[in-house]
């Protein structure tokens, strides 16, 4: 009986020692590329300048070179002096050239001062198209987004400066 415990445990052990090894490798590279980072800086604030309060109100529009025009002709005072120039807001961009970014720009932004609030639809504008969707391509060169608005002063609008700002956002894709 010793024999034959012996026996088996001696092929049970070959066995176990005999089996092969079955292993792969394989390697892997491990990189990174660093980009600019993307900026955004304000150029010019969008400005109406001077505006004739009236009985009918009506609106006021800023395009993306600054030039003025009103739905009433007597709603625009021909004098800008003592303000700052008319002018649309105009941001510099700059992103890495081959990547795309996003845009994020309020539709209408509100006007508060002496008297009622006023709305100001904002009409932005990408290296000088008209900005269509919340994509673009990054381009060699800073981009410029400027931003004009139609202005919509009420009937008998209070005297007075009216402000309020807006935050443009512009995010890697």
């Amino acid at each position: 009986m010793k024999k034959i415990t012996f026996i088996l445990l001696a092929l049970i052990s070959g066995t176990v020692f005999a089996q092969e090894t079955n292993t792969a490798t394989a390697n892997a590279t491990v990189g990174a590329e660093i980009i600019e980072p993307i900026t955004i800086d304000k150029d010019t604030d969008l400005n109406f300048g001077r505006i004739i309060g009236n009985a009918a109100g009506g609106n006021v529009s800023v395009d993306k070179d600054g030039d003025r025009t009103a739905t009433i002709n007597d709603l625009l005072d021909p004098s800008t002096a003592g303000t700052s120039a008319l002018s649309a807001a105009e941001f510099t961009i700059t992103a890495a050239n081959t990547y795309s970014y996003s845009i994020e720009i309020p539709e209408t932004v509100t006007l508060t001062g002496a008297g009622e609030n006023m709305k100001v639809t904002l009409n932005p504008y990408y290296n000088d198209n008209a900005l269509s969707g919340a994509t673009v391509q990054g381009s060699e060169n800073a981009d410029v987004l400027k931003v004009g608005g139609v202005l919509e002063v009420g009937a008998n609008q209070g005297q007075g400066a009216y402000t309020t700002s807006f935050d443009v956002t512009v995010t890697y894709e």
